[in-house]
């Protein structure tokens, strides 16, 4: 299939600086296909850098899922490409059936899309990942499916597989999967229904394929902000050619993205950041397999906030920047914003207080008094 890009996309190509987030479109046989490019401010022309696909929930736009999902900070941070792909009428063939959704060849889509952006920029081939929310993570896990030789690592948030693409799926390769998933999901079951298979059906598919250790790892993620809803890492391991697999079960979770407030129905986990993990999972693998040396995400020293009694204070101040919650001890959101618009005289005090900050790192929490 040939493949035109469009003269926004070439005019990028004369772009040397990064730091910018542009629509563009590639054209696939009759058909302008658009997606939204994040270049990171680390780019320059002739550095290989990796890719991360994140991909739209039904109903939703490539706008919608790069605001909530936050990946530009992060690209900017370690390093990547992040690209927002539009599907047709905010849909995607995820081969599922769905009354309403698309049935566009998405994978052939992706494909191309792919070829054509490392031939543009020198993406490093052997690191381009396929993230997304519901349909979006239904679409990620055909991605591990059937385009297994491009796509290093998927992760899911609240997006299974379909019985249609649960039984067609035959990839080439053990495909590393993060899957989180909330387990009061109503809009996509946690234990399956008529337009899903459950998670842990997912999950023991992914494990089988890699010939991994058949008991999973169990660890609890610290409840941090008690908003209703808990979180617990499993990961399998260790799996054919040192890969892993791995799935965070969000206790009491509903459909959303954990981490980021209004991303959709239901009870939203704020003790981690689903963005921050995602990356930290992709970092770790290539087509090739395990890497080595990657990049932490955690900084050293760790971001913290402290109060010196008149004023919110980040330590370090050259760490990052950094948006700050406030809770009270039994969950209530008391701030939102940033350290310098925090006002003491707007709450009760003197009171412990249980704070996050969001930062281009991921998620750090502590506690702090305001007297």
């Amino acid at each position: 299939m040939k493949f035109f890009v469009s003269t926004a996309f070439a005019l990028l190509s004369l772009i040397q600086a990064g730091g910018a987030q542009q629509t563009l479109s590639i054209r696939i046989g009759s058909t302008n296909r658009s997606y939204t490019l994040y270049t990171p401010k680390s780019y320059a022309p002739g550095k290989k850098l990796p890719l991360v696909y994140v991909l739209h929930g039904f109903t939703q736009t490539a706008a919608d899922i790069s605001r909530y999902s936050a990946f530009n900070p992060l690209a900017d941070s370690f390093g990547f490409f992040a690209v927002y792909p539009s599907g047709i009428s905010n849909g995607w063939n995820t081969n599922s059936g769905f009354p309403g959704g698309s049935t566009a060849d998405d994978v052939g889509f992706i494909r191309i899309l792919t070829d054509s952006l490392i031939a543009r920029y020198g993406i490093d081939a052997d690191r381009v990942y396929s993230c997304g929310f519901s349909a979006g993570g239904f679409m990620s896990h055909r991605l591990a499916c059937e385009l297994s030789d491009r796509i290093a690592a998927i992760a899911s948030v609240a997006g299974t597989m379909s019985d249609a693409a649960f039984k067609a799926c035959n990839p080439g390769r053990a495909v590393p999967v993060l899957h989180i998933h909330g387990t009061s999901d109503l809009v996509v079951a946690y234990n399956g229904g008529l337009s899903n298979i459950s998670a842990d059906k997912l999950m023991q598919f992914w494990v089988n394929k890699a010939a991994c250790n058949q008991t999973p790892a169990k660890i609890n993620i610290p409840d941090r902000v008690q908003e209703g809803s808990t979180a617990q890492w499993q990961r399998n391991g260790p799996c054919n050619q040192s890969l892993e697999m791995a799935h965070i079960a969000v206790n009491s979770g509903g459909h959303t993205w954990p981490g980021s407030s209004n991303s959709g129905v239901g009870t939203t986990n704020m003790d981690f950041s689903a963005s921050a993990e995602i990356w930290q999972f992709f970092s770790r693998f290539s087509l090739n397999g395990p890497l080595t040396n990657i990049q932490t995400l955690k900084p050293n020293p760790e971001p913290a906030l402290v109060w010196n009694g008149k004023d919110l204070l980040l330590k370090p101040a050259s760490s990052t920047e950094a948006s700050i919650a406030l809770y009270d001890l039994s969950g209530r959101c008391l701030f939102s914003g940033h350290p310098e618009q925090f006002n003491a005289a707007s709450i009760q005090t003197p009171q412990i207080l249980v704070y996050q900050l969001n930062t281009h790192y991921g998620f750090f929490s502590g506690k702090l008094c305001i007297d």
